[in-house]
């Protein structure tokens, strides 16, 4: 009797297939137009221009004031710590009003949108790497922390920013609370923990509810100083593959990389092991010596901001889950692949349709048909080519029956094993071990 799981007779190769969509199964169409249109992955509304100007933003730039406690202490074991210490000293637990002679009237406005008149602003640095530490609170204030010193605002909310682009890569990390923007046309909310990368091109803007207190923090990179990082750093890692090539990619379109981490400690979910506490306290040294020595620069710096900015990008690699999204519909589809084939690597033993659904949200069906524009071959037979290769690999390094070596290939069916190996290697199990 031949293995339901190992058929994959959920994963059916022909083309009269319901048309896939994120929420699930759409009506049946003809096979002539459905590989064109189930391949078309939707944009999201086109972000309308605004006015330009030829001194974009002149008019509201606020002027710097002092950070007081980097005086008191200009560094901190962890960013973790340095949060608490920064909440503490300037805006303790009930307060939420402006500082005297510090409030800024700016922006006071309620609109969903950003006037008319408004011109798109072009965001500029000067350094390769900066950092821009901020703080938002729920009655509308903002304080900023950058090596330049702090800057304080006051604003109605809810508020939206102009859309503006920038001249540098820019890495969001959301420590606190949750962050807003307008990406590719519609807003996204990302949580504590979540990174976002955006690249040059892209038109977006910030915005803010004061729904919770939100701490973020800002990594401005130049182009040309990430690309030297990426190339300096020659890694085989699968995911790393996929990232690395995510962000080159970028350059090309407007595009942002979205990160998740793991989930963390929850009602329901088993306490976090002490890995996960490793790696996050990992993250949260790294990203406080990148502030200390953008902050107080000396001998040495920027050795120290490139590998610590090489190890975090690995870091996130490693423990986050990345998603590509592109106004560029090619984009798409080779980050869907990438995350599709690593997927399948980790998970081909016991991967089912069903499953792929939940982790991506497509319909079963594409992935079908994105293995066949791109690898020019079918889900089934490039998931039975994972499961062969790793059967001929236990074959030859270990003593393990056949029997086992099927089960860890994900075949519960021994004689379906042996016939699907004989047909893709030619030789029974046996006999290719005898050989190896």
């Amino acid at each position: 009797m031949m293995d339901v799981r190992d058929d994959l007779h959920d994963f059916p190769d022909g083309l009269s297939l319901p048309f896939p969509g994120a929420e699930g199964c759409g009506p049946r169409i003809p096979n002539q137009i459905l590989l064109p249109r189930a391949m078309a992955i939707a944009r999201g509304p086109r972000i309308p221009k605004q006015t330009r100007k030829e001194t974009p933003m002149a008019d509201w730039r606020l002027q710097l004031t002092e950070d007081s406690l980097r005086r008191i202490r200009p560094a901190f074991p962890t960013l973790a710590e340095r949060l608490a210490a920064y909440e503490d000293f300037y805006f303790p637990a009930g307060s939420k009003k402006a500082l005297s002679g510090e409030e800024t009237a700016l922006e006071q406005w309620t609109g969903q949108g950003f006037p008319e008149s408004a011109a798109l602003d072009i965001r500029q640095t000067q350094s390769p790497f900066s950092t821009l530490l901020c703080f938002y609170d729920t009655a509308g204030n903002e304080y900023t922390f950058s090596q330049a010193g702090m800057r304080h605002m006051r604003r109605t909310l809810p508020w939206q920013g102009h859309y503006h682009t920038h001249d540098y890569i820019e890495i969001l990390l959301c420590l606190k609370g949750s962050f807003r923007q307008i990406l590719l046309g519609e807003p996204r909310t990302f949580a504590a923990g979540e990174v976002v990368i955006t690249d040059r091109n892209l038109e977006h803007a910030d915005m803010l509810e004061g729904e919770a207190d939100t701490a973020v923090l800002f990594l401005s990179l130049q182009a040309d100083y990430l690309d030297q990082l990426l190339s300096s750093h020659g890694s085989q890692d699968d995911l790393q593959r996929f990232f690395f090539h995510a962000l080159q990619r970028q350059r090309k379109d407007q595009s942002y990389i979205h990160l998740q981490p793991a989930p963390g400690p929850s009602p329901g979910r088993p306490p976090e092991s002490a890995g996960d506490r490793a790696w996050r306290m990992q993250l949260s040294r790294l990203l406080e010596v990148l502030i200390e020595e953008d902050y107080s620069p000396g001998p040495g710096s920027e050795e120290i901001i490139r590998g610590s900015l090489i190890r975090l990008l690995s870091l996130l690699c490693r423990q986050y889950s990345t998603r590509l999204h592109s106004s560029d519909q090619e984009s798409k589809e080779r980050a869907l692949l990438y995350e599709l084939e690593r997927y399948l690597r980790l998970h081909f033993a016991t991967v089912t349709a069903s499953e792929l659904e939940e982790a991506f949200h497509y319909h079963r069906n594409f992935y079908n048909l994105l293995l066949q524009k791109y690898r020019g071959t079918t889900f089934r037979e490039y998931l039975q080519d994972i499961r062969m290769q790793h059967a001929a690999r236990l074959l030859r390094d270990t003593r393990l029956s056949v029997r086992d070596i099927a089960l860890a290939a994900g075949y519960h069916n021994s004689s379906h094993f042996y016939h699907l190996f004989q047909r893709h290697f030619g030789v029974s199990p046996a006999t290719y071990r005898a050989d190896a």
